[in-house]
Formats: C-alpha cells, structure tokens, sequence
C-alpha cells in the first residue's frame, strides 16, 4: 500500500505548504457535481423531518452545514428547509448523549441562533456530563465506528458547543474542562482517520501553537492513499467519508489550501467516485441502535454513514467553490 507525505502548511487558511506542488487543473465538473448533491441533501433532509421527530447528527447538522455553505456560492436551496434543519436541534431536547448535544449545538450555531433558555440548558448538560473526569467519553452504548466512537470526536463537539454558546455564568466552569481537554489531548493516542481528523479539530479549537496543529496536519498528509482518497482505518480501503472529513479538516481546522496537491488529489478521488444521483456510498459497519427504517436517502442500510459522507464530501466540493471565488 503507497502512502504519501507531504510537509505541513504554515498555520493560515489557504497557505499553501513551502515547496508544495500547485494543480494547475481546473476543477472540471466541481459545480456540477456539488449541484447535484446538494439537491440530494435539500431533498432528503426535507423527507427526514416527516419520517422522524429526532435530532440526527448525520442529517441535521451535515445537511445544515451544505446548505449553508451551497448558497455562498450560488448554488439554490430551499430556504426553508435550511431553517428547519437546525431548528430541529431544539425541537428535539430528548438526547441524552453528550456527543448528539454538541452536535446539536453545532447546527444551531450554522443556523446563527441567538442562544436562549434552551442553549443554555443543552450547555449546561454537557458541562455537567462526566464532569468528574475532566474529559468527555463517547457515549454510544453499542460500537458505532467511525462517528460514535472516538473520544476526539466526543471531546471536540462538546467543547465546541460550550465555547460558541456558554453564557458569562458558564466560563468559569467551561475554562476548566478545556483545561482536562487540552492536557488529556497531549498524550492521547490517535488510533484510525475519525481521531486524527478530530484531534486536528480540537488542537485548532484549543488554539494549540502552530507547530502541534502542523503535526496533525502531517500525520493527516502521510495517510493519504495512492488514489487521492483516505481510509477510515489502515485495514480499509478509501472511502467518501473519511476522504470528506479528511479535508474539510485539513482546509478549516489545518489551514491547507485547497490548491495543494494533495487537497486537489483527495478532490479527484470525491469527484471519481460521486454516485450519478449525487450521493456516496459507504458500507456501515456499526451496530444497529434502532430498528431499521427508510429515511429517504439512498443505499439502504447503509444510508446513515452514506448521508454523513455525502456530507462530508459535499462540503470539500464547496470549499473548492469558495477558494475559487475569492
């Protein structure tokens, strides 16, 4: 298996890494391809809201996150439907995991609610979750890899609820589980693509010194797959989804221009492997948590991390869009 590596960029959002290759390629077909999965994403998540009152990290707050971000660039959506997404995060308070709550509050946050009564007691949950360890434990009481069983993953939608919505009342106690977060993250051990993409997220979140954030960013290169794609683990082959969030994270959280090399080549392995219909599809390998029903997004039982890495790899289209328009 050829992997390659590339060094770090410097820190900055759109830097490009010292002596790194620049694709001179167009991007042929990034619209079109982004276009129609943002009109899978605004169609199902739409359908989503009918068939289910819940809270769904995979539908709302993804979904939110395309829907958002499609319009900066020109692409149509439903308005409404975008509203309603987010929204859903305070409809539905009855989620009792720590990592749905911060997912929850990350919604809201795409969606720029004010934050109100309601935040606060979804902060204040959080706080108070496992609040004698320091850090936060996943909280899924079956094995869902990837987006369910990573502490990183855990640690990082937490505190970035807390931080974007904890009140005055809140810092105090907010300043001091950063504090766990940050010494526990010194030493954690990152053991496949969900952790690293994470830890990436939470040393950015952290503001961590320039040098740690460059490292994970390294580790991040090293993993990529001689075809452009990443894999959930090194026992996998590359997937959307791990791809997806790979650079998503590279680019927001690590700063690496979308123009790198490397970004550009996981971009070609999203745009190789987009279904005709918009999607990507994943194979699950997590428990089931709940009996099986149809949410409207393609591929069966796979449909709940195939929606998570439409997503993902929908999003890495639209900061490819971004990057161009600036």
């Amino acid at each position: 298996m050829t992997r390659r590596t590339r060094r770090p960029p410097a820190s900055k959002t759109t830097r490009l890494l010292p002596g790194a290759a620049i694709s001179t390629t167009p991007n042929q077909g990034v619209r079109e391809a982004a276009t129609r999965a943002v009109r899978l994403i605004d169609r199902t998540s739409a359908d989503f809201l009918t068939t289910r009152t819940c809270f769904t990290c995979h539908t709302q707050t993804l979904s939110a996150m395309v829907l958002r971000d499609a319009r900066k660039v020109g692409i149509e959506i439903d308005e409404a439907n975008f509203k309603r997404q987010y929204e859903r995060a305070i409809e539905d308070l009855t989620g009792t995991r720590v990592d749905t709550k911060g997912y929850a509050l990350w919604a809201l946050d795409i969606g720029q609610h004010a934050p109100d009564d309601k935040t606060e007691a979804m902060v204040e949950y959080v706080l108070n979750y496992q609040k004698d360890h320091g850090t936060w434990k996943t909280t899924c009481p079956v094995d869902r890899p990837p987006t369910e069983a990573s502490n990183f993953t855990t640690n990082y939608v937490a505190l970035r609820g807390l931080n974007r919505y904890g009140n005055a009342k809140q810092r105090e106690a907010i300043a001091t589980r950063a504090t766990a977060v940050k010494q526990w993250l010194e030493s954690a051990n990152a053991v496949d693509t969900e952790d690293q993409v994470f830890r990436l997220r939470l040393a950015h979140e952290l503001k961590l010194p320039s040098d740690k954030v460059d490292h994970y960013v390294q580790r991040l290169l090293s993993e990529q797959e001689a075809d452009g794609g990443w894999a959930q683990n090194r026992q996998m082959k590359p997937d959307a989804y791990a791809t997806g969030s790979v650079l998503v994270a590279l680019h927001e959280a690590g700063g690496l221009s979308c123009q790198h090399s490397a970004w550009q080549r996981g971009l070609g392995y999203l745009l190789r492997t987009q279904k005709p219909d918009g999607s990507w599809h994943v194979v699950s390998r997590a428990k089931p948590l709940m009996e099986y029903f149809e949410s409207g997004f393609p591929h069966g039982k796979d449909q709940f991390i195939s929606a998570f890495a439409t997503g993902w790899a929908t999003e890495a289209l639209l900061m490819s869009l971004a990057q161009e328009r600036r």
